[in-house]
C-alpha cells in the first residue's frame, strides 16, 4: 500500500446528465477520429475520465475537458461516463480547454485564437499574462492573436478550410503580408500546396523589398538650380553629395536624353 493514495472527485455519471460546453474552443470534431474513438470505446470502454463541473441551476454536468470522448461514448451507446468533478472559476475553464486543445494538430488555428481573444478581453489580460496562464511563450501567443488581424476575406476562407493544409505558421506568415497580397498567397497554399516555409520566405522577401523601398523613398539630400525656364532639383538617397556627384548625375541625365 506504500506510495499510493485515494483520489477524490471521481464519479460514474449518467451520460444523459452531461452536456457539452457551448464555449468550448473546438467547434468541429474530425469524423475519422470520432469513428476510431467510438470503436475503441465499444471494445475497451472509457480508459481516461473526462472533466466536468456541476451547473447548480440545472443540475447538469458541463464538460470542461473531454468532449470528444463524451461524443464517442454517446455514439457507442454507453450509459454513463467516468468523470472528474471540478469546481473551476469561469476563466479557469477556458484556460484548461485552450491548453488541452493546443496540442491537437487538427484544431483550426482560429479556434485557439478566438478563445485567447475571449480570455484576454473578458479578464483584461495582456499577452504576457495570457502566456503565464496557458504556459505558452509570449511569442506564440502574439503569433496566434496576429492572425485575427488578417484581411476579413482571407479569414473567412481560412476559417472554412477543411483540407488541413493551412497551419498556424501559414497564417502568421500571411498576416505579415500587405492585405492585397494575402488572398493571393492563401490561394497558392490551397492550390499549389505551398509549405509554411515557402510562405515564410515570401513574407521575408516582400518585407525586405518594402523596407528597402521605404529607405529609398526618403531622399536625404536635395539641391535645386534655377534656370531660365524653371528649377532643376536633384534628390539623392545619400546625405553626403559633392559637386562631382552632381555633375555625374547631370551627365547621366544627358545620356538618357540622348544629348551625348
Amino acid at each position: 500500500m506504500e506510495g499510493r493514495r485515494r483520489l477524490h472527485g471521481a464519479f460514474a455519471i449518467d451520460i444523459t446528465l452531461i452536456e457539452p460546453d457551448p464555449n468550448q474552443p473546438r467547434k468541429r470534431i474530425d469524423p475519422n477520429h470520432l469513428t476510431e474513438l467510438t470503436q475503441s470505446l465499444k471494445r475497451h470502454g472509457v480508459l481516461q475520465p473526462i472533466s466536468v463541473r456541476l451547473i447548480k441551476e440545472t443540475g447538469r454536468y458541463r464538460i470542461v475537458a473531454g468532449e470528444c470522448r463524451y461524443t464517442a461514448a454517446r455514439e457507442a451507446g454507453l450509459s454513463d461516463l467516468p468523470c472528474w468533478l471540478k469546481s473551476p472559476k469561469e476563466n479557469e475553464v477556458l484556460v484548461e480547454q485552450i491548453v488541452e486543445n493546443w496540442v491537437r494538430s487538427d484544431l483550426n488555428p482560429f479556434e485557439l485564437a478566438d478563445s485567447l481573444a475571449i480570455l484576454r478581453d473578458a479578464n483584461g489580460y495582456t499577452q504576457k499574462m495570457l502566456a503565464e496562464e496557458t504556459g505558452k511563450s509570449p511569442g506564440e501567443i502574439s503569433k496566434l492573436l496576429s492572425i485575427l488581424g488578417l484581411n476579413p476575406d482571407v479569414q473567412s476562407l481560412a476559417r472554412r478550410d477543411e483540407t488541413g493544409r493551412i497551419s498556424k505558421r501559414h497564417l502568421y506568415s500571411i498576416s505579415r503580408l500587405p492585405a492585397p497580397m494575402q488572398s493571393v498567397v492563401l490561394e497558392k497554399v490551397q492550390t499549389q500546396n505551398l509549405t509554411a516555409v515557402d510562405v515564410e520566405r515570401i513574407a521575408e522577401r516582400l518585407s525586405r523589398q518594402q523596407e528597402t523601398g521605404d529607405r529609398r523613398g526618403q531622399p536625404k539630400f536635395r539641391r535645386a538650380f534655377k534656370v531660365s525656364q524653371g528649377t532643376v532639383t536633384f534628390s539623392f538617397h545619400s546625405d553626403s553629395v559633392s559637386d562631382k556627384d552632381l555633375l555625374h548625375a547631370l551627365h547621366q541625365v544627358r545620356q538618357q536624353l540622348g544629348e551625348d
